[in-house]
């Protein structure tokens, strides 16, 4: 199956982008270490989480079979279609947040065009 790896939504409102950082200690990737998701040999190369209307919510990481971040790097970007591992990662959107040192996520309503632009906040 070959899926897009980019964020939607029905009507796309907002778009934007998002940036975390990595804790050390509680990591997503230690996290599926030790669920027996991720094995030796594979590197989480994304992450997606989704978080519906009706209290649906999703995550899922995807992996790539590589011995370290810059082989997978070299992988991805020498496949036209790169074979990834995806898992489903069972945590709630709180605890899926609570893994990152920081998260930050930027929106911009239809067509303005925010993201990345410098803004005068009159501060």
């Amino acid at each position: 199956m070959t899926e897009t790896f980019r964020a939607e939504a029905q009507y796309g409102d907002w778009t934007g982008e998002a940036a975390a950082d990595n804790t050390l200690e509680n990591s997503i990737q230690a996290l599926l270490e030790k669920r027996g998701q991720k094995q030796d040999g594979e590197i989480l190369v994304g992450l997606n989480l989704y978080i519906g209307d009706n209290g649906y919510s999703s995550i899922s990481g995807y992996l790539v079979s590589a011995k370290d971040a810059d082989e997978a790097r070299v992988l991805l970007q020498s496949a036209g279609v790169p074979e990834v591992k995806k898992v489903d990662i069972e945590l709630t959107p709180a605890e899926f947040l609570q893994l990152f040192k920081l998260f930050n996520v930027t929106l911009s309503w239809q067509g303005m065009n925010l993201i990345g632009r410098d803004l005068n906040t009159g501060e």
